[in-house]
Parts: structure tokens; sequence; C-alpha cells
């Protein structure tokens, strides 16, 4: 029976003991029953998104994990080889935040050592982060001397076992006695559209090999890589390197490389290098030092045939008390082949750790140089400039190889070879410097490099190949052309003895 008499709405709720009661509201209070009943419902799918969302979230740092790791690999087995590095084992241990990597590299000179020696071991700290808000890290330290080991996420140890590593031993030199030194500490930022900038320092190292003392006071650069490894830009700076010998001293100060790469089927290269100045001291001439150095080059691989353009600046040069100064040199390589150039220069590598005698060393390399000749290489001086107390010195220098027959054996036959070059040299020098080096003087008057230049220009003069300018009495001029085995001096026809060493 109801009782609700003064009330709008009712809701029956049997008991579990099967009594029937009886609930009676209001119009309003139905209302706000509703409201109440979906607010607490709207709170757990709140909830459960909530939950779902931090479970997700969650996963960032592991996925992020799984993303270093795939670039880890690849950077082991592009990178590292490219730097001319062989891969001997690697590890990789994974963790949910954290992970730790180890690669063992070998030197390709060092190949013929004991086992261990001239080994290289990069420990990676991976520190997986969470993105968006913090980027992950990789931290990567290179050490000699064994024992080396990182403690992983799970606590389980990564050994280097490696030996004293006499190789690396003999070379690097710590400057603190009580530590191991470190020869590289690296920071990595992966962001979040997959780049990634790598801040380097290498700390203050003496190397003592041999007869050789080096000193170099650190490096510090920073390194950008684009996604995929598209591009790649670093730039490098090492404020003092110092090296020693008997022969003298050699001091680099304040140099700074800045380096961009893009891989691939037309890998493009671009370079510069400026040094504040260079001091070259020996112990039986006088004094040099360049100052303001500038080098900007660039190269491009187009089918197999390499490309190079290089430009140099030079503020002034100073060789004991004389000044000369500033000075320009552009040059540029053309159609080089390059996997003829790898051949060589893996054939070179390979007589050299074999020891071998100079004579034999260069009947290895002969077929791959006579290989490359074929292939139309080109050398070029675009513009050589050079101010002196006495003028300026200009020239400009072309030569290029036509493809020719007989391979190897045109070594036998010089005459092939001439008839495939083409050539083209232009030189002026002032008249009073060219006095100045072509005079009498007393043996060992002058420095022998010297006492060699001036020899040749005087020859060069006696023989009619240097003349003087008829458009500027103050210098001497040479103007030399080469195609097919005709030679021509400042335009007249001569026989190709006349521009050979006596």
């Amino acid at each position: 029976m109801c009782r609700c008499t003064n009330y709008h709405h009712s809701l029956y709720i049997t008991r579990h003991d099967g009594i029937i009661l009886q609930l009676c509201y209001t119009k309003k209070q139905f209302y706000l029953i509703n409201y109440f009943y979906y607010l607490d419902t709207m709170k757990k799918i709140i909830l459960v998104i909530a939950l779902l969302i931090l479970a997700a979230v969650s996963t960032i740092p592991y996925w992020t994990g799984i993303e270093a790791e795939k670039r880890f690999t690849k950077l082991n087995h592009k990178f590292y080889p490219a730097a001319n590095m062989k891969l001997v084992d690697t590890t990789y241990q994974r963790g949910w935040f954290r992970s730790v990597a180890q690669s063992t590299f070998e030197m390709p000179e060092a190949s013929n050592t004991a086992a261990n020696d001239g080994r290289l071991t990069f420990v990676h700290d991976i520190d997986h982060g969470f993105l968006p808000i913090t980027d992950a890290t990789i931290h990567t330290t290179l050490r000699t001397g064994s024992d080396m080991e990182v403690q992983s996420t799970e606590g389980s140890k990564i050994e280097a076992q490696a030996s004293t590593q006499k190789f690396l031993n003999n070379i690097f030199v710590s400057t603190s006695v009580s530590e191991k030194p470190t020869l590289l500490d690296m920071r990595t930022k992966v962001q979040i559209n997959g780049d990634t900038v790598s801040t380097l320092k290498i700390p203050p190292l003496t190397v003592k090999y041999d007869k050789a003392h080096l000193q170099w006071q650190g490096l510090q650069g920073k390194v950008y890589t684009k996604h995929n490894l598209a591009a790649v830009r670093t730039e490098i700076h090492t404020p003092q390197i110092q090296l020693e010998t008997d022969k003298g001293r050699i001091v680099v100060q304040n140099a700074k490389l800045q380096i961009s790469v893009q891989p691939g089927a037309d890998s493009k290269q671009s370079a510069s290098l400026s040094i504040a100045d260079i001091l070259l001291h020996g112990k039986q001439t006088p004094q040099v030092k360049l100052e303001g150095i500038q080098v900007e080059g660039n190269n491009n691989i187009v089918s197999n045939k390499l490309m190079i353009t290089v430009k140099t600046g030079l503020l002034q040069a100073q060789v004991g008390a004389d000044r000369y100064g500033p000075g320009y040199g552009d040059f540029e390589l053309k159609n080089w082949h390059m996997p003829t150039l790898s051949r060589l220069q893996n054939t070179w590598v390979k007589t050299q750790n074999q020891g071998l005698p100079k004579e034999m060393a260069m009947l290895r390399l002969a077929p791959e140089g006579m290989a490359l000749l074929k292939h139309s290489p080109e050398f070029a001086i675009t513009r050589l400039n050079l101010n002196m107390p006495e003028g300026e010195v200009r020239g400009q220098l072309w030569v290029k190889m036509a493809p020719f027959e007989g391979g190897i054996f045109a070594l036998f036959n010089p005459q092939l070879l001439i008839n495939a070059i083409s050539a083209q040299l232009e030189m002026h020098i002032p008249q009073a410097l060219l006095r100045q080096l072509t005079e009498e003087t007393s043996p060992g008057a002058q420095p022998t490099a010297r006492k060699t230049i001036g020899q040749h220009l005087k020859t060069w003069v006696e023989k009619g190949i240097l003349i003087p300018d008829e458009d500027n009495k103050d210098y001497y001029r040479s103007q030399i052309h080469l195609e097919g085995g005709v030679l021509q001096v400042n335009g007249q026809p001569r026989p190709i003895a006349v521009i050979l060493p006596d």
C-alpha cells in the first residue's frame, strides 16, 4: 500500500531479507538524485580515462628506450665504420627509464697488435627522459685502462674485458696520475622530433710517443644530427695544441672547426677551419709564425666522382724578421674516382702496416694509381696570391688527365702519359724578389728550401721560361701550355725537356 500521498514519486527497494521498502520523493528531489547519479558516473569515467592516459604516458620512457636502442644500433653500423673503426663487440641492456650500452672498436692501424691492444671502448648511460617534458639524454664516455665497469638498472655489471691496452696507454697519458684518463665525455639530448644535440668535451691530454711530445689543452664542441642521420653538423674548438720533437716545436692557438655532412648517394660535405696563429720553431731554422689562417672547403660525390673546392686565406706570415701577407689560395679537384681512391687508400694502409720498403710500397700502389689517372682527374689552383715586401706573387695552374691506353705498362712509356696530360700554368713574380732569390750567396747562408727554389727560378730565367713582363717592367712572368704532347712556353713551341729538372 502506497503511503507517499504528499510526494510525486516513489521507489520500491527490496532488501536481502525480502522486506520491501518504499522511498518517497518530490519532483525536485528526483532531479537532484539523477544529477548526483550522473555526476558519480562521470567521475568514474574520468577516473578510468585518467588511469588509461597515465598508463599510456608512463610507457613513453619505455618506447623512447626502444627508439634509443634502434638509433644506437644504427650508429654502430653506419657512423663508426665511416670513421674507419671496426666494431668488435657491443652490448645493450634496456630498462624502463634507463639503459646502459657498451661498444668496443678496433683501430685499423692496430689490427696486427695483441688481442686487445688498440681497442676503444665506449660506455653509454642512456636516460630515456619523459618527452615532451624532458629530452632523452645519452652520456657517453671513452676511457683507457682495464676493469672499466658501469652499473645497469637491474644492478648487473657490464665489464670491459680489456688488457692493459698497450697501444692506447702509450699514446694517452692522464693529466692526473691518480685517475684513469677520460678521453671523451659526451652528452647527447634526443629531441621529440628525433633530432639530437651532442655536447662533447675532451680534457687536456699529454701524449708521449717515441720522440714526440704532444700537449693538448682540451677540446669542446657540439654535434647536431638530424633524424635518420639526414644531416650532421659539428662545431669544435680547441684553445691550444703543442707538438715538440727533436726537430723543433709547433704551437697551434685557438683552432675552430665546423663540418656539415649530408650523407646519401650524392654525399655533400662542407667544412671551415680558422686558426688564430701557428708558431713553428725549428732548432736550426728561423722561427715562422702564421696568423689569421682561414680554410673553407666543400666536396660533393656525383656518380662515384669526387669534387672538392678549397679556399684558403692567410692574414700574415712572419719568417724571422720578415713579414708577408695577406695571402690567398683556391684549389679544386674534379673527377676523382671514389672506388679507386678507396682501394688506393686501403693498399697504402696495408703497406704501412707491413712496413714495406719505399720501393716495394710504390710498386704496390702503382696499379691503383694508374687506374685513378684513367678516370680523367683534374687539379687546379684557381687563385694564388701572396703579398711580399717586393710586390705580389700571383699564379694559376690547371692539370687534367685524358684517358690513355696501356694501363700499368704506360709507366714504361712516359710519352703515353705526357700525351694524355693537358696543363696550363701562369705566374707573375716581382723582379726584386726574383733577384733576391737567385743571387749568389755563400754556402749555408740561406735555408735549403729557399736555395732550391732560387736555383729552379734561376734555371727558368736562363731557359727563357721566366721572362720580363711587357705590361709591367717590375715583374717577370711565365705562361706554359701542354696539350697532346705539344709544349708551348710564352707562346713559343718548346721541347718537353725544357721544363724538366736538369
